[in-house]
């Protein structure tokens, strides 16, 4: 009886101890409360200090761990950065919610601290908003800024469940590996929704990466996903849907800028400019089963070489888009463009494939549906043209 009675005096110590208090109890699990460092949700003031204290509590201690933040909203003025092995988990999507507040021009979301010179981030955000209020920014002239923003060498990063919204770029990550974006939405982003690569680094600083089951809505500018430079990359199973078309040339998913190996399928884009368009120097990337409905200028658009292309759907069911051809090659060479079909609405009399002084593509076996030039082929030489038909 004595031995239980002092045992439960030293753990009530070590739970109500001034310098070890609830923080070591509850960090036993390897999970802590960040209002428990003094974060506070629903605050007029900014969280910054107290978020990275939070932060810091796992990683000044070698050790990984997760920070639980409770649903409400926490006011940012720097950016957060992560730590190397902490994870971030919330009550939801919607539920809690890390808010731009403040004058200063930084990202909800900042470069990470690293641990020994290692790229292996090790960090998974989950269950949580980042919210850059952007529209009420721009009302008071304030500087708009973005969601997530990494331009460091980092790996093991994940995004699962993780609502990105009002932004500029919803997130920009030039130099990930090995990492997953996943079950996540990014809503109203004025610029790439998920944007990647960066013409000062080589193509393949970003590589390996999981792209699915994300949801993009409501674009005001940009691509919904924007693969510069990325290799080795899969887009899949991801909705990228607009109410009203941009005034801008991006597409739904772009490949620019080398962008090599990636393999993009099962992914549904509506009201987009064009709703996928691989550039000059995209190469060998895999393009398949994709759906594409309603682009304004083009279906696809193929400015590359060594592309596959095949059972994609595409659907020009409004008649008040004028697209010049439901797909385009232009100086695009070695392609091939095999068993997509098309569906249109009565009207419509664009041309359906068009190739323009481009070389030795393989277009066979797809389904046209148009009452204007089914295929077009426009200079250019050795392109094959067989087994097409149109509706």
């Amino acid at each position: 009886m004595r031995l239980c009675l002092l045992l439960a005096a030293i753990i009530t110590f070590v739970i109500q101890s001034p310098t070890g208090d609830i923080r070591v109890a509850q960090a036993a699990d390897n999970v802590i409360n960040a209002t428990d460092f003094g974060v506070k949700a629903n605050s007029n003031s900014s969280q910054s200090r107290e978020i990275q204290n939070a932060l810091k509590y796992f990683y000044d201690r070698g050790m990984e761990g997760t920070v639980y933040f409770p649903k409400g909203t926490y006011l940012v003025d720097e950016s957060i950065r992560l730590y190397t092995g902490v994870r971030l988990n919330g009550d939801g999507m919607g539920k809690t919610i890390f808010k731009k507040t403040g004058s200063k021009s930084q990202y909800v979301i900042g470069n990470p601290i690293l641990r020994n010179n290692s790229e292996r981030l090790d960090v998974k955000l989950s269950n949580l908003t980042i919210d850059a209020d952007r529209t009420n920014r721009e009302a008071r002239g304030e500087s708009q800024v973005g969601g997530i923003l990494i331009d460091v060498a980092v790996s093991h990063l994940t995004l699962d469940r993780v609502e990105v919204r009002d932004t500029t770029i919803g997130a920009l990550l030039r130099r990930t590996r090995d990492s997953e974006i996943t079950n996540s939405r990014f809503d109203r982003n004025n610029g790439h929704a998920i944007a990647t690569g960066h013409e000062s680094f080589p193509a393949g600083e970003f590589r390996n990466v999981k792209i699915t089951n994300n949801q993009i809505t409501n674009s005001g500018g940009g691509s919904g996903i924007n693969l510069s430079r990325a290799t080795y990359t899969t887009v899949t199973g991801n909705q990228i849907f607009n109410k009203a078309h941009q005034s801008d040339g991006y597409a739904g998913i772009r490949i620019p800028n080398n962008g090599a190996h990636n393999t993009v399928n099962n992914n549904v884009i509506e009201n987009y400019p064009r709703g996928i368009f691989v550039l000059t120097g995209a190469t060998d990337n895999n393009i398949y089963k994709n759906t594409v409905k309603n682009a304004s200028l083009q279906g696809l658009l193929v400015e590359s070489d060594g592309n596959t292309f095949t059972d994609n759907e595409f659907f020009q069911t409004n008649s008040s888009l004028k697209p010049d051809a439901v797909i385009r090659l232009s100086n695009a060479n070695n392609n091939k463009i095999i068993s997509n079909e098309m569906t249109t609405h009565s009207k419509f009399s664009s041309i359906g494939i068009r190739v323009t002084n481009s070389n030795s593509n393989e277009i066979r076996d797809n389904i046209t549906d148009t009452s204007g030039k089914p295929i077009s082929i426009e200079g250019g030489r050795n392109n094959v043209n067989t087994g097409n038909r149109n509706r």
